[in-house]
């Protein structure tokens, strides 16, 4: 039999974000892969007319009338954690299998969370634009040591969790605030060197507070105007949550104002758009990497791969969510 007429039989796999290449070429040995890496709206309603899976992370939208209109469409695998970007609801009226991957670069998340908190407070990345400009303004790159400061976590799940150990580690001392503070939860956290507080404690204590919460009704802009007004005017505020958790103008507005000393942000409320955060000194921003350590890809590539095979099969993805 051609090889050619076998091909077409095999289940189509779009890519449009980037997966691990060892990944990658492992799906391509096995299904007919496209990688077509960000596309437009347009070019992706177009692409889905021949996809019975498709490969996303968080930059690219699948709205319900993308997901009715891909008539052949099985499965939509998340690469990395969450699902906010997806209609899930849209998904289960099609019979539509979603599986995502979390928990596997929450220590990348946290590592990234505690680079940009020294970054934002040491200057580094305005040190580093003077520097290239032959700028030599030392006096002006002061900042603080965070030895001794405190860190307020928003959201103590894996990512929050990883972080206060690693903010621990350098000697910071931790509060957080979580949706259910049990009186067991308070002791376990109390025994690992964490006090759980409310928000509105945590926005006042905290010399940086921290973004690990997952983006729901709740949380969405659940620090605004008014919660910034709250935190300490030589605080910092690092966001590897959601962009929406953040009511972002106001951010701006109370940077701009010095309202508190700087902030970082790796999630935006829009991707691939230059944010207006952009034009302040006292700002640190990164586009949504906090999983793309090599190692976190390697150990997303190696389960997305079993997923789809098991999804694609006709079987449960082991994370499935509809």
């Amino acid at each position: 039999m051609p090889d050619i007429p076998l091909l077409e039989h095999l289940p189509r796999v779009l890519v449009v974000d980037p997966i691990a290449p060892a990944a990658l070429a492992e799906l391509r040995a096995t299904y007919a892969v496209t990688v077509h890496l960000q596309p437009t709206p347009a070019d992706l309603l177009h692409l889905l007319e021949a996809a019975d899976a498709i490969v996303l992370r968080s930059g690219i939208a699948l709205p319900a009338e993308m997901i009715e209109a891909a008539r052949d469409l099985r499965v939509i695998a998340r690469a990395g954690n969450g699902t906010d970007n997806i209609d899930l609801a849209a998904a289960k009226r099609a019979g539509i299998q979603v599986f995502n991957i979390p928990s596997v670069s929450s220590g990348a998340v946290a590592e990234l969370a505690l680079g940009l908190t020294f970054a934002v407070a040491r200057q580094i990345a305005l040190a580093d634009r003077q520097v290239r400009d032959g700028v030599w303004d030392k006096p002006a790159l002061a900042g603080p040591e965070l030895t001794g400061k405190t860190m307020g976590i928003v959201g103590l799940g894996n990512i929050g969790s990883r972080l206060a150990q690693l903010a621990t580690g350098v000697g910071m001392n931790v509060v957080a605030t979580v949706a259910h503070p049990s009186r067991e939860r308070r002791y376990k956290c109390a025994r690992r060197g964490i006090q759980l507080a409310d928000l509105s404690d945590v926005l006042a204590w905290s010399d940086v507070v921290t973004l690990a919460c997952p983006l729901t009704d709740r949380t969405r802009h659940l620090i605004a105007a008014a919660q910034l007004a709250t935190m300490k005017s030589t605080a910092y505020l690092v966001n590897v949550a959601r962009g929406d958790v953040v009511d972002e103008d106001a951010l701006y507005k109370a940077l701009e104002q010095r309202v508190i000393a700087g902030a970082a942000a790796d999630v935006h409320a829009v991707e691939r758009a230059t944010s207006p955060l952009a034009k302040l000194n006292n700002v640190v921003l990164t586009p949504h990497i906090g999983a793309m350590s090599t190692d976190a890809q390697d150990r997303i590539g190696e389960l997305l791969t079993l997923g789809l095979a098991r999804a694609l099969s006709g079987r449960d993805a082991p994370t499935r969510i509809c």
